[in-house]
C-alpha cells in the first residue's frame, strides 16, 4: 500500500460519498466532536462526519524494524440526525424515520473503498466498529456509526 499524502483526506470523501448515496438528507456536514453535533443540529435529516482519532499497532509487524513505517487505523464516525416531535416521550417516531436512513447509510459505507474522483485513495475499505450509544434530546435523535480504515504512515527513514 502506498503512503497517504493528506492525512485527513477521508473527511471530504465521506461527505461527498454520503451526499451521493443519500440524496434525501438535507445536509451532510463535519463536526469537531459529538457535542458539536447536538449543539448545531437544526437541520434534519442530516449526517455529521467526525474524525475520532487513530489506533496504532505495536510491534515489528505494525511499525517495521525502526518504526519509520507504521500501520495506522483511523476511526471516523457518522452521526445521523433526525427529528420527529410527535413521539418525544417514546422516541418511536424518530426510530421509524431513522430506520430506512440507517439502512442506506450502512449500505453506502460498510465495505466502501474510498476514491478521489477516479483515483483510489491509499486507505483500506471501511469496516464498522463500536460507536457511542444513540442519544435523544428535545425531539432530535442522534444515531452514531463508527468506521475504521487503515493506511501506511511513512516517517523518517
Amino acid at each position: 500500500m502506498e503512503p497517504i499524502v493528506d492525512y485527513l483526506i477521508l473527511e471530504d470523501l465521506l461527505v461527498k460519498h454520503i451526499k451521493q448515496a443519500m440524496p434525501d438528507l438535507k445536509a451532510v456536514m463535519t463536526a469537531m466532536d459529538l457535542s458539536k453535533v447536538s449543539e448545531g443540529s437544526k437541520v434534519e435529516p442530516a449526517a455529521h462526519v467526525i474524525y475520532l482519532g487513530d489506533e496504532v499497532g505495536e510491534g515489528a509487524s505494525s511499525q517495521g524494524g525502526t518504526g519509520a513505517a507504521q500501520v495506522v487505523t483511523q476511526i471516523w464516525m457518522v452521526v445521523l440526525v433526525v427529528k420527529f416531535a410527535g413521539t418525544v416521550t417514546t422516541g418511536k417516531g424518530n426510530r421509524e424515520k431513522a430506520g430506512p436512513l440507517i439502512a442506506q447509510l450502512l449500505k453506502a459505507l460498510c465495505g466502501w473503498q474510498p476514491v478521489d474522483g477516479e483515483v483510489r485513495v491509499p486507505l483500506t475499505t471501511l469496516r464498522r466498529t463500536h460507536a457511542p450509544k444513540v442519544g435523544y434530546d428535545k425531539g432530535f435523535a442522534y444515531y452514531p456509526y463508527a468506521f475504521k480504515t487503515t493506511h501506511v504512515l511513512l516517517g523518517k527513514s
